[in-house]
């Protein structure tokens, strides 16, 4: 039995539970709830709406969890094999080095850190103790996103020459006291909803010579970013915006044109645009958190390598080009 604890019960970290208990079911009853920190039993059985629809937890067994207010005094206490933190970005990093200094092995929301200092000790920290860190961009668990990443990598349509990626939301007012709004917390919109495709542009063509950005601050500081990327051959912009009105949907729309098709996903599909033909590829639907959990407990718990998608290396450079997005909408440079 692999005992764990769940650090930051909001609305991801519900997410993150339901799908814990979904593998414990496909895994053989293998997994055991010892512990949840952040909130209390009645709270955390209330279901949440998110942008991607309701979770409801209310059915889950509680009667031998404990509940705490400080994540060290559960980790020091309960000991757990693994953890999921799904706390405020700003807490991030000291979580998970207390955590992995344990012999605790971690699941992390993203974005990874709010600096690359930070990234650098929780990556170093994992080294050090041998314990597996993954952060949840689960972007890259998406079939479509893999199925264009396959597409950008065996040139079956030519090379990729340009690209646009886009996402807008509604402004987060749901945050517990409303840190998210505050971006030396969250990073603004740039850190806390971009990073999103950030970390997808990274993951397909890697990291840019050059970033341009360009934001604006009307109601909420660093509540929108427009970003053009320099890459060899290739021209990228990117925007995102989180200051919509409270009734605008969620949405997000990727292009990228190769020479000899365009591939366009957005509305829940993909769509394949060549001189002979429109095609929306086969794919199983998308249930990335649940993607990305069974891949994280696939490591610690069967040994699997799956570095590709995991790699907190990777995934630091992601941070590390939406710094640079933030330091030139500051200076108005291209950084």
């Amino acid at each position: 039995m692999y005992r764990y604890a769940i650090i930051g019960a909001g609305g991801l970290g519900k997410v993150h539970l339901a799908n814990l208990m979904r593998l414990n079911e496909e895994r053989g009853q293998e997994l055991q709830l010892c512990a949840v920190c952040g909130t209390t039993k009645d709270a955390l059985m209330q279901s949440v709406s998110l942008n991607f629809g309701t979770v409801d937890i209310s059915k889950v067994d509680l009667s031998d969890v404990r509940f705490y207010d400080d994540y060290k005094e559960l980790i020091d206490t309960e000991r757990p094999d693994f953890a999921v933190s799904a706390t405020p970005t700003f807490l991030h990093a000291e979580i998970a080095v207390y955590a992995l200094s344990k012999g605790v092995h971690l699941y992390s929301e993203k974005p990874m850190a709010l600096t690359l200092e930070d990234c650098d000790r929780m990556i170093e920290a994992a080294k050090k103790t041998d314990r597996f860190l993954m952060i949840g961009q689960t972007s890259r668990f998406s079939h479509a996103y893999a199925k264009l990443r396959e597409y950008i990598q065996s040139g079956i349509y030519g090379k990729a020459y340009r690209f646009d990626f886009c996402r807008d939301s509604q402004m987060p007012l749901w945050s517990w006291n409303n840190w998210i709004l505050d971006p030396k917390q969250s990073g603004g919109c740039v850190l806390d909803m971009h990073i999103h495709d950030v970390d997808l542009i990274n993951w397909f063509f890697g990291m840019p010579k050059a970033v341009s950005a360009v934001g604006t601050n009307a109601k909420i500081p660093m509540e929108s970013v427009s970003v053009q990327y320099t890459y060899d051959g290739m021209l990228g912009t990117g925007r995102a915006d989180w200051s919509l009105p409270q009734q605008y949907p969620f949405t997000k729309r990727f292009t990228v044109n190769f020479e000899k098709a365009v591939v366009e996903i957005g509305n829940g599909k993909m769509v394949v645009y060549t001189d002979e033909e429109t095609f929306e590829p086969e794919l199983p639907a998308d249930d990335i958190h649940y993607e990305a959990m069974k891949t994280f407990l696939k490591v610690i718990l069967d040994g699997a390598s799956c570095e590709q998608i995991t790699s907190c290396e990777s995934i630091r450079d992601s941070v590390a080009i939406a710094l640079a997005e933030i330091e030139s909408m500051k200076n108005a440079a291209p950084i």
